[in-house]
C-alpha cells in the first residue's frame, strides 16, 4: 500500500469500518493486520481513530504481526512519544512499544525526559516507570 493511497483509505474510516478491521485482524486476516499497521502508523485524526488505534495495539501487544511491522510501529510510536505529538489512548501505544522493543523505548523515554514541554516528560516518566515495573515483575 503506497503511502499517498494508504492516507487517502485512512482519512476515509469510520467507526463501522474500523471495528470491522479490529475484527478481521483478530480472526487472523493478512490483510486486515497489514492495513492495521499502516493505520497505527500513520497520524490520523479521524472520529474514533485513538479508540481503534489503542484496541489495534492491545491485540498486537499480545499477538503481534511480522517483526518488520512491529519495528515500524515502534518506530512511529518513538516519535510521536519524543515529538510530543500524540493523543488520547497513547499509553496503548506505549505499553505495545515497550513490550517489542523495551531497551528502544527506554532510550526514547531518556530523550523524551529531557524535552522543554512538561506532558511530554509526563509520558517518558511514565515509560520508564512501565519499564521498571516489567523489569520488576516479568510475568505481570
Amino acid at each position: 500500500m503506497t503511502t499517498l493511497f494508504a492516507m487517502l483509505w485512512i482519512r476515509t474510516l469510520r467507526k463501522p469500518e474500523l471495528n470491522s478491521l479490529i475484527n478481521d485482524v483478530k480472526h487472523g486476516d493478512a490483510e486486515a493486520i497489514a492495513k492495521a499497521v499502516e493505520f497505527v502508523v500513520a497520524e490520523s485524526l479521524g472520529l474514533w481513530h485513538n479508540r481503534a488505534r489503542a484496541k489495534i495495539c492491545r491485540y498486537f501487544k499480545n499477538h503481534p504481526p511480522a517483526p518488520d511491522e512491529c519495528r515500524r510501529m515502534v518506530d512511529a510510536i518513538v516519535e510521536r512519544l519524543t515529538k510530543g505529538q500524540f493523543y488520547q489512548q497513547f499509553k496503548d501505544q506505549l505499553t505495545m512499544a515497550i513490550r517489542f522493543a523495551p531497551d528502544r523505548m527506554a532510550a526514547s523515554a531518556a530523550v523524551a525526559s529531557s524535552s522543554d514541554k512538561e506532558y511530554i516528560q509526563r509520558y517518558a516518566n511514565w515509560v520508564r516507570h512501565a519499564l521498571y515495573t516489567v523489569k520488576a515483575n516479568p510475568n505481570g
